[in-house]
Order: C-alpha cells, then structure tokens, then sequence
C-alpha cells in the first residue's frame, strides 16, 4: 500500500511556488501568487484556465467536476496542455521545472479542496488515483501534542514574505545587522531596477525613480520629511513588485564601527555597499586579459573607496591594470558582483584634508542625534512652513552631512572641485547619461552624492534617507503633537498630503535592528514553548536600544491566563519564581469565555475586498513582552545566543498545555 504524504497547509504551497520561482512573479505570468491570500490565490486565473479548481461537494457521491486535472496551476507545473508549448510554455517560466514529488503535494493539497491549514487530528481520505488503487486513511497528529519537548528552529526562508502574507508589517532592517541571504537579495532587486534602464518608459526603471528626486525633491522646509517618506515608499513598492520580501534597509551611521569621532578610521560606509570581487570575477576578467591569479587574496575583501580597490589591485599585479581598459573591466566586474556599489562614490575623501577641515562639517555623533531628539517642535526638527520656511536640524545633520560624506572628493579626477564657493559648478549633469557605462567609467571631481540632482543615482542614497526617516519616526513616538503647519499641502508629483504621511504603519513597515522569527502554527494549542538557541550578531549584541517577544497572531483564548517569559532556562515552568535572572517579564489574557450564540458566532468572519465592517473583535492579534533587561544580562555575562521558553499559567496557578494558540513567536531587537 503506499503510504501518502501529509496534506500540505496553504501558505507551504506558496512558499512552494516562490522558491521555484526564485520570488520572481514573470514565472507565472506576472502573478505574485505567494502575496495572495487564499481567497485571491483561489479566485485566479492563469492562460484563461481558472489557477486552482477545486472540485465542490453536492452531496455523499458526486461532486462538481474540478481538481488538480482542471488546475491550470497543475497543468502548468507539468507542462501538459496548454502549457506543453503549443500554447504556453511550461511554469514557471524561465526558471527549472518544479520537482515531480513537490507537484505532486501540490495536487493532493487542491484534492483536499485547498485549505487553509493542513488537517490537524482529523482523518482524511486520500483519493483512489492520487496514490494507489486502495483508500487510504491518514491521521494527522498535531505536533504540538506529538511532541511536546521539542525545540522550535528560526525560520530560515524570507522572513518579511512570512510577515507579510500573515498580514503583518514588513520590517525595515539595520542594514549592518541583516543576514548575507537578505543582503543578496537586496542586490538582486536592485540588480532587476538597473536593468529595467533598458527600457526608457518603463516607469519602474531606476534612472526614471531617480529622475523623480532630480525634479521635485523637498529640502529646507516642512515638507522635507514627509515627502522623503512618500519617496521611500514608491520605491519600495517597485521593488516589492520584484521581491515581495524585500525592503529598504537603514544605516544607523552612528554606530560603533563608524568611529564617529574620528570617521576617517572607521569603516567609512557599511560593508554591504563597498566594492568588492567574487570567484565568478575572475574568468570575467581573464577573459579580457588580465592576469587573475594574484587575485585571488582579493576575492571577498571589501573596499570602501575604489582608490583602496585599485592601490590593492596594483600590489598584486601590477599598476599599469589600475588604468585604461583594464580599469574600465574592473569596474564592471565590481558592478556585477555588487549592485549596490557605485563607482562615482568617494566617500570619506576630502583632497587629504578631514570633512570638518574641507567642508567645515563634522560627522554626525550619537550626541548629535540625542539633541536632535530632545526638540520639541516640528519648525527646529524637520523644517518651518511656507510661512517661516527653516531648514529643520534633522535635514542639516545628519542629513546633509552624509551625501557629502558620502560622496566625497575624487582624489583621480580629470578636473579640480575647485574651491568652496564654485564647489557645486563640478557636479556635472546636464548631457550625462546615468548608469551608462560611459558615465560610470568617468571620473567627475565630485560623487554623486554631493549634490540633490544626481544624489538619488547612488544607492547608498537611499540607506541614508531611511534612517532619516526612521529617526522622524522615533521622533514622533517622543512628541505625538509636534506637527508640520499645512498638513493638507500636496506632495508632488504624487497625489499623497503631509498628513497622509503621518502615521508611518499605514505604509506596512516597522524599524527593527534585527529579528529571529520562529513559526509555531496556531492550529493546535502549543503544549511548550522551548526555541533553539538563536544565535545573535555581535552588531546587535554590542549597542540596542530595546528588546521584544513578540506572539504572532494569537487568536482570541477560552480561558484567562497568563504566560511568562524566560530567556535561556529551557527547563522553567509553572513554579519558577519570577525573581529569577532569566525571568523576561510576561503577558496576561483576559479569556473570552463560552460562545453565546449560534454555530459561527464567534468565528473570525473571512473579508472580502468591499468589507466596511470594523475589525472582528475575535480577529487574532499580537502580543509584546519587554526583555530588554534580561537580555542585557545574559549578554553582559557572555551570552551569544538567547533560546526563548514560554510558560502558560492558568487561572489556578497550574501550567495550562490546552490554552495558547499562536501563529509564532519572534525575538525584535530595536536600535
């Protein structure tokens, strides 16, 4: 008899298809299929085929016709017709077949009529022609129960998709605390945006987002922050188009490594953005003649200035490959290996002089930015209106501060910046064209950063505007009544107000210097709560502001109770006194109670796109738990890792294994 698999959960079928697909949505015909919810993934069509039939009930012995033979989704990933190219090619387009075993869970899930949540301690039928000739029954234990010592992992797939598709707020992450797999994928996305340039219409492209900062951006007065917002944003969304996962990180250039004293000693930018080679660099390169195998010490070394990359480039073979051709071959082989390089960048470099001596600007400090927190009106922060135009402090430093930091003087410029005064006359723009080859092997006296006309063609631009934006936010928090004057003012060129820009959430992101997300599921209840140990980043460890745990999507409980959190003491329960060391602090539910009313009353009621309703009040929510305390503690002592343990305590004081029901549980560092 062959044994059938287990019935597959909705959001495992997405993550199916986005990792076939690499998140990219052209290979299934434009279809983000792993955004949708359920009731869009099954109201979806695909080469005028619906995407999922699922074949509806009549009565005990016959059903409508459906199933994975009228899927268009099925059909696809098989390429039978009309997908076997006579039509259409086979899915996902441009990308490897999915694998026979993975389609083959994907049928027996639209057999199950597609649900939501895989079985959980029920039976099921497995049909007679999707595994064998015999009926099959299958029981399905929840591994709540199953399993009830075990230890749950961190997610390892992208973690902002996760969030996303359980309707929560993407975050925006430091981008010196991010995961190399969240950094790859950064450099993807802006690798996708470069080569839309191709097409000089496409709005989506990136010299056409670019342009938009060249043409209409707001510096000096009140519209400053919130239109930066808006700008952030629509990018954001392009770029989300391409990879659902993916959002624009910050740079908190006060950090530790960045020496803010003494800048010229630290690490100039963060590593993500610096130049560097990788293995497929060198037949590139050896291709176009140049000798690679004193290279190969080179490989992975990151480069904050291109000056560095070729002084290092010369010691290893030679200085006459540091000019000409062969430096216009290097340059493209930096670009290919990252992205979010940009060869007209020189930060940090001020004709040999320190940027207060040159620009008579200094670096911005964490003192600097704890005044700038302590202003109390909207005009000293962020700029004055119309009527009392004023740059506001935020916009002056750090802000203007670091696009000249960032941009900086080439030292190997064919022409001299000149002196202060005719600083801005060596910002070539007119008759250039951006991201061209020809335009980035030139070498103009100042880096595109220095000036609000080509700041925006820089990637690292847009690292610095969002913690620009993050420390608005931040302000916020501290000064909810501190408000710009004319809120109604539009935004151009978009059709967005000041006071539609208010309320960052509404945007679907939230600031976190770093988070481990480890899913749980809330189809059953969780017995124990015990994570593996989570591994923290010296980055985080060494300087956060606060630290939570979070419970995703907890629905509304029976029964009152409350739950404690202890970090690193795996064996805590009911009777471990909370003045122990790892005691983290703990959360208390208020209980529903018994349902009232009639079958489906208290069901969390499915929205549909025209919905006006308010929210269920059942409708599940998250809830939060400081532990920064405890987990400065454990740290302190040496603590590289922090493991998570949940106790759920009853009204009678007694472990309670039947009561919390949760989607999963995430440790949220905050700068």
């Amino acid at each position: 008899m062959a044994i059938a698999a287990v019935s597959l959960s909705f959001k495992q079928v997405l993550q199916l298809l986005e990792d076939v697909s690499h998140g990219d949505a052209s290979a299934f015909a434009g279809l983000s299929l792993w955004t949708m919810t359920r009731q869009e993934f099954l109201n979806s069509t695909l080469g005028g085929l619906p995407l999922v039939s699922v074949a509806v009930k009549k009565s005990c012995c016959s059903s409508t016709p459906g199933g994975a033979v009228a899927s268009a989704l099925v059909l696809g990933l098989k390429g039978e017709f009309p997908f076997d190219q006579s039509q259409y090619p086979r899915l996902p387009w441009g990308k490897s077949a999915m694998k026979a075993e993975e389609i083959a869970l994907i049928e027996a899930w639209i057999a199950d009529g597609a649900p939501e949540d895989a079985p959980i301690g029920q039976e099921y039928v497995v049909g007679r022609g999707d595994w064998s000739a015999d009926q099959v029954r299958v029981r399905v234990e929840p591994s709540a129960y199953a399993d009830a010592g075990a230890a749950y992992a961190e997610y390892q797939g992208a973690t902002n998709e996760y969030k996303y598709q359980n309707g929560e707020l993407r975050q925006r992450m430091n981008i010196d605390c991010m995961s190399e797999d969240q950094i790859e994928r950064l450099r993807y996305a802006f690798g996708e945006l470069y080569a839309l340039n191709d097409w000089p219409d496409d709005a989506r492209n990136y010299n056409n987002v670019a342009l938009i900062h060249q043409n209409h951006c707001q510096h000096g007065w009140e519209r400053f922050l919130p239109w930066h917002r808006v700008y952030l944003y629509e990018l954001e969304q392009v770029i989300q188009d391409i990879c659902p996962d993916v959002t624009l990180p910050y740079w908190d250039f006060t950090m530790p490594q960045y020496v803010p004293a003494r800048p010229a000693e630290g690490e100039i930018i963060p590593p993500a953005l610096k130049a560097f080679l990788r293995k497929e660099s060198l037949p590139f390169l050896a291709d176009h003649g140049i000798p690679v195998d004193g290279l190969e010490p080179l490989v992975g070394e990151r480069f904050a200035r291109q000056t560095d990359f070729f002084d290092a480039v010369g010691g290893a073979i030679g200085a006459q490959y540091t000019t000409g051709v062969a430096r216009e071959r290097f340059i493209d082989a930096l670009l290919a290996a990252n992205p979010l390089w940009y060869p007209l960048r020189y930060p940090g470099q001020f004709k040999g002089q320190t940027i207060n001596k040159q620009i008579h600007y200094h670096y911005p400090t964490a003192d600097d930015m704890a005044q700038i927190l302590s202003l109390r009106s909207f005009r000293d922060f962020g700029g004055g209106s119309s009527y009392d135009d004023a740059f506001g402090f935020l916009d002056q430093n750090p802000h203007n501060t670091m696009h000249i930091w960032t941009g900086g003087m080439n030292p190997q410029a064919k022409e001299d910046a000149g002196d202060t005064k005719d600083r801005n006359k060596s910002v070539r723009v007119a008759g250039r064209r951006f991201h061209k080859k020809s335009d980035l092997y030139s070498q103009p006296a100042l880096g595109d950063m220095f000036s609000n006309l080509t700041a925006s063609y820089d990637p690292i631009f847009w690292c610095i505007h969002v913690n620009i934006d993050r420390i608005w936010h931040e302000w916020q928090e501290l000064n909810p009544s501190g408000l710009p004057a004319d809120l109604d003012s539009v935004l151009t060129p978009w059709s967005y107000t000041i006071h539609d820009t208010l309320e960052m959430r509404r945007f679907g992101y939230e600031y976190v210097k770093s988070t481990c997300l480890l899913p749980v599921g809330a189809a059953s209840p969780v017995a124990r709560f015990v994570s593996k140990p989570l591994e923290i980043a010296p980055t985080v460890r060494g300087s956060f502001r606060s630290a939570e745990v979070r419970l995703h999507r907890v629905p509304q409980l029976p029964r009152s109770g409350f739950v404690r959190v202890f970090l690193n003491l795996p064996d805590a329960n009911a009777n471990t006194p909370i003045d122990h060391a790892n005691y983290a602090g703990y959360l208390a539910i208020f209980g529903h109670g018994d349902c009232i009313g009639g079958p489906g009353h208290c069901a969390v009621p499915q929205r549909s796109r025209y919905d006006l309703r308010p929210r269920s009040h059942n409708a599940p929510r998250n809830h939060r738990v400081n532990v920064t305390a405890c987990a400065r503690r454990l740290f302190d002592a040496g603590a590289s890792s922090i493991a998570i343990t949940l106790v759920v305590i009853g009204a009678d004081y007694e472990e309670d294994r039947e009561l919390l029901r949760m989607d999963g549980v995430s440790l949220n560092f905050l700068d």
